[in-house]
């Protein structure tokens, strides 16, 4: 049963080939929620230029797409596979010109300073290698007042006493996550990290009930 399950996650982490393509299609349908519940606290305008940080699939750019009609929408991705995938689910809006996706790296991303009035990173902050510089590139590429949102379905926020799923599944799996050098982190933690960064008026929300702990922080530069 390992085998199989390492298969999924080595995928969340970078998807490649079938699986990694299965996998990108499969969050884009599990994390709707927790996208549009992202896109909701992130009080997005309609002329808004937004980077979508690790984009996966193309689920979150899509809808960011239509909080922003008038505005331009980028998503980055250093998997191959999920900008292919990305691209297709977002054809049209391609072609329009209104979304752009590009191969790219959260820790250099491919953009001049002050580009953007939000940047968003939905269920990718666990596999930064380096948080602290991941946020501070999230920081360059925006305008002055504009807002760094990071979001994850899995932190140290988890309701109190736990949910059924978070006591069959969740401490497991979250403690195999630690090991293998996922960041498990909580509210707190993850603001601290944008202060640090040079971001400022750093605040949380959370669903601690919500899967393993839903998590959104923001930040402003």
């Amino acid at each position: 049963m390992r085998q199989p399950m390492k298969l999924v996650e080595d995928n969340f982490r970078r998807p490649a080939g079938w699986a990694g393509r299965a996998v990108g299609h499969l969050m884009a349908v599990q994390h709707r929620s927790l996208t549009e519940w992202t896109i909701d606290l992130m009080g997005i305008k309609p002329a808004d230029r937004i980077l979508d940080v690790g984009c996966g699939g193309g689920m979150a750019v899509r809808l960011l797409a239509r909080h922003a009609p008038q505005g331009r929408v980028a998503g980055i991705d250093y998997s191959p596979e999920m900008v292919a995938q990305a691209r297709s689910r977002n054809a049209a809006a391609v072609a329009r010109q209104q979304v752009e996706i590009r191969p790219g790296n959260a820790m250099d991303l491919p953009y001049p300073d002050q580009s953007f009035d939000h940047v968003c990173a939905i269920e990718t902050f666990y596999f930064w290698p380096d948080p602290l510089r991941g946020l501070a590139e999230a920081a360059r590429v925006l305008r002055p007042g504009g807002q760094v949102t990071v979001t994850l379905e899995m932190s140290r926020e988890a309701a109190d006493p736990p949910t059924a799923l978070q006591r069959v599944f969740g401490r497991k799996f979250t403690e195999r996550q630690r090991e293998d050098g996922l960041h498990i982190i909580s509210g707190a933690e993850l603001t601290d990290l944008m202060v640090r960064a040079g971001l400022r008026d750093a605040r949380f929300d959370s669903q601690p009930r919500r899967s393993l702990g839903w998590l959104c922080a923001r930040a402003y530069r």
